[in-house]
Parts: C-alpha cells; sequence; structure tokens
C-alpha cells in the first residue's frame, strides 16, 4: 500500500490527530516519562508529532521541525524509555481504534528512530543550543511508577 492510501485507510489526519492527543496524555500523565515534557506545550508536542508523521509515513508535505535524532539529542533516552514510549504508542494506536492492520507499518516506522535516539550514556547528550540543559530523568523507585 502506497503513502496516500495509508493515510487514506487509516482515517486522514483526523485519525493521526486523534492518537496524538491519547499518545500524548499518556505520556504526559505518566510518572517517568512525564518529566521529559515538563515546560512544553501540549498542543505544541501533538502538532509537531502529527505534522512529523504525515510528512514521513504519508508523504504530506508540512513539516519543518527537525528530524529525531537532532530533536531529542538533550534528552537521556535509554532503551528503557524508548521502549516504555513504544508500548504507550501501540495502547494509543489502539484506543484510537487504528485498524489492527495498520498497526504495524506505524511502529515500523517509529521503531527506525530508536538508534538515533537512544544513548547509552548521559554523556552522548548535548543542547541543541549553547545554553539548553540535558535533560535526565531518574526512574522512580516505586515499581507501579513505571507501568
Amino acid at each position: 500500500m502506497d503513502r496516500e492510501a495509508y493515510l487514506e485507510a487509516l482515517g486522514g489526519r483526523e485519525c493521526m490527530e486523534r492518537v496524538h492527543r491519547i499518545f500524548y496524555g499518556k505520556l504526559l500523565s505518566h510518572p517517568w516519562l512525564k518529566g521529559f515534557f515538563e515546560g512544553k506545550s501540549r498542543d505544541f508536542l501533538e502538532s509537531q508529532q502529527t505534522d512529523f508523521f504525515l510528512s514521513e509515513l504519508c508523504g504530506v508535505t508540512g513539516y519543518f521541525g527537525r528530524i529525531p535524532a537532532s530533536a531529542h539529542t538533550h534528552l537521556f533516552i535509554t532503551d528503557e524509555v524508548f521502549e516504555l514510549r513504544h508500548v504507550i504508542l501501540k495502547e494509543a494506536l489502539h484506543t484510537a481504534k487504528v485498524p489492527v492492520e495498520l498497526h504495524e507499518r506505524w511502529l515500523q516506522f517509529d521503531m527506525s528512530f530508536k538508534s538515533g535516539m537512544v544513548k547509552a550514556s548521559i554523556d552522548e547528550c548535548k543542547g541543541r543550543y549553547k545554553t539548553e540543559p540535558v535533560i535526565s530523568v531518574p526512574k522512580p523507585a516505586h515499581k507501579s511508577a513505571v507501568a
């Protein structure tokens, strides 16, 4: 299925917006992951994610932001953080009632950015500009806080 047909099968921009609204709702309320988004506008996060996915996954022009690796260079994203985020994306696709047969393409696309975003050490992080701090969010001690 080509990118245009995939977008149509999803239900267009409306579906992408629904998925990202659910996705960021879950991320921003998660005891651990919410720390990566402190001070960020939810509307901005959702619109950037939607525009990026529409552009790169579905071929719709309109995203003019950074690529994921450079957009997240200041964040200490471990393998565990990325995988947890990916599970939340799967949940968002399900909750948004995206047809199951369309999940895999979206999830594979999302997973394709893992190597550019995951860092083995905080030393691999740097601000996107000189005064931007590196953000490292400690994992909460309470086990149920990360599930």
